[in-house]
């Protein structure tokens, strides 16, 4: 056997080791969740803007960033959709087929779909929204733990107060990490190009 070719071999063994050793000393920018269950309790549907019926089949198959706001929502909902917007953005510009998607989750009740969908794609036509009903809302948000509340005002908008973060769920649609703020989306970046 040639002995180049047994030195080329055995330096690219050494570099695909220590390839996977970088990665393997790669630490996250996310919270890592141990969740053992789907994100959305096995029965429960919801209405999205893309589908009549949406629950944990359609998390399944990409990661999904998920996030609770409320369309309504002054500054901080829109703040993060377009870092998320920018997110997608530069994967594109980098040319990175990504198999991830957004998806939005009202937190008032009174937020109805054609109103969320025009919403969400105001910012991205592929980002997805779901509209909740309260038993549904209250269920899941005990589920994965997200906190809302309304604001008394004398307003006739009704404002929220509610979890900033952006929770992760793998392609077997289980809750796996957590953002929380402040966001940074080229720390988001350097993980989905690295992990996700």
């Amino acid at each position: 056997m040639n002995i180049k070719y047994i030195i080329t071999i055995f330096l690219v063994i050494l570099l695909a080791q220590g390839i996977l050793i970088i990665n393997d000393d790669y630490t996250p920018h996310y919270t890592p969740l141990n969740a053992t269950q789907s994100f959305f309790s096995e029965n429960s549907e919801f209405i999205s803007t893309k589908s009549d019926s949406f629950g944990n089949n359609d998390l399944k198959g990409a990661y999904t960033l998920i996030f609770f706001g409320y369309t309504n929502c002054p500054d901080y909902c829109p703040d993060t959709l377009m870092k998320i917007r920018s997110l997608f953005k530069k994967l594109e510009e980098q040319n990175v087929k990504k198999n991830i998607r957004m998806l939005f989750i009202s937190v008032d009740t009174k937020d109805k779909v054609d109103k969320i969908k025009k919403y969400v794609e105001y910012f991205d036509d592929d980002f997805i929204g779901l509209e909740t009903d309260k038993s549904n809302l209250a269920k899941l948000s005990k589920r994965v733990g997200v906190y809302y509340k309304k604001i008394q005002g004398d307003s006739s908008i009704d404002f929220y107060d509610h979890t900033g973060a952006i929770f992760v769920t793998n392609e077997d649609s289980k809750l796996v990490a957590l953002y929380t703020p402040p966001i940074d989306v080229n720390k988001i970046l350097e993980d989905v190009l690295k992990i996700f």
